[in-house]
């Protein structure tokens, strides 16, 4: 399996954020450095867009609206 599950499971953080910008990510993976752009690997989008984040080669921010 592609997701490092001790990773998820340690992830201190807020889930729903993280989750929430997993999503943003996916829509955007176009523009995601690193993802390759040919299918000879057999990349399936949400599992590597989760593992590029829970290994921070992706970075989100929150932004608290008042």
């Amino acid at each position: 399996m592609i997701i490092p599950l001790k990773k998820l499971v340690a992830f201190a953080k807020n889930k729903y954020i993280f989750s929430r910008a997993s999503m943003i990510v996916i829509d955007k993976v176009a523009n995601v450095q690193g993802f390759p752009e040919d299918d000879e690997e057999g990349w399936k989008i949400v599992p590597h867009i989760l593992k590029m984040m829970l290994d921070e080669n992706i970075q989100y921010d929150v932004e608290e609206d008042k």
